[in-house]
């Protein structure tokens, strides 16, 4: 098992290493959030247009055009969040928990079970949480989540939250730390953001797995 830590003034990635990371993220965030949705509505409204022809309506039609829509405005609050890259709205509209619950829920789909286990005294519960540290660690998770699915092909991802920590544990392929391609910034942009909200961040690995990312939220 091999482990990745990050944390303190000296670990931050530099300035152009975060942009490329956030770039990176945009372009995930664009291929497996954003166009999922606007595809799906394409296809229910051609559906409902192919369907219909001259007849009215009929109540299954409308169920299917209100879906649509409801994906359409998903995509376009995304699409402006992706382009202000701000305080995700998200979190502002449902809280930190059942944001990250929504948005992890639809990473996995039908590819892998998702387990939840939060302490009564973790602040992913809080309405009051650090608006910064809130944000880096739902990116964290998000991230962590994705690269759980698309790389390790985990079967069952678990996250932890507790008053100290957030921990995301996989069942998947694992991977080497230290032999991550330079052109993969999807652990650099973990670690960057645990960094400038003053947190610390460990990757803990193997080829085969099982594959732990674990944010610091509190010492001691």
């Amino acid at each position: 098992m091999v482990r990745l830590s990050a944390g303190g003034a000296g670990d931050a990635l530099s300035a152009s290493t975060i942009i490329e990371a956030e770039r990176s993220q945009i372009g995930h965030d664009l291929h497996d959030l954003l166009l999922p949705l606007i595809f799906a509505s394409s296809a229910n409204l051609q559906s409902v247009i192919d369907q219909v022809g001259d007849r009215p309506l009929s109540a299954s039609d409308r169920e299917r055009l209100t879906q649509a829509r409801q994906w359409l405005q998903e995509a376009m609050t995304l699409g402006r969040n992706l382009l202000t890259q701000i305080y995700p709205p998200e979190l502002e509209q449902l809280g930190w928990l059942a944001a990250a619950k929504e948005t992890t829920s639809r990473i996995c789909g039908d590819q892998c079970e998702l387990v939840w286990k939060v302490d009564e005294d973790a602040p992913v519960g809080r309405p009051d949480w650090d608006r910064d540290v809130a944000t880096a660690a739902y990116r964290v998770v998000i991230e962590a989540v994705r690269n759980a699915v698309r790389h390790g092909k985990a079967d069952t991802v678990a996250i932890r939250c507790d008053r100290k920590r957030i921990c995301i544990v996989d069942d998947g392929s694992g991977f080497d730390p230290d032999q991550v391609p330079p052109n993969h910034f999807g652990i650099r942009a973990m670690r960057g953001r645990a960094t400038l909200v003053g947190k610390s961040l460990q990757v803990e690995s193997s080829p085969g797995g099982p594959t732990t990312v674990t944010m610091t939220l509190a010492d001691g």
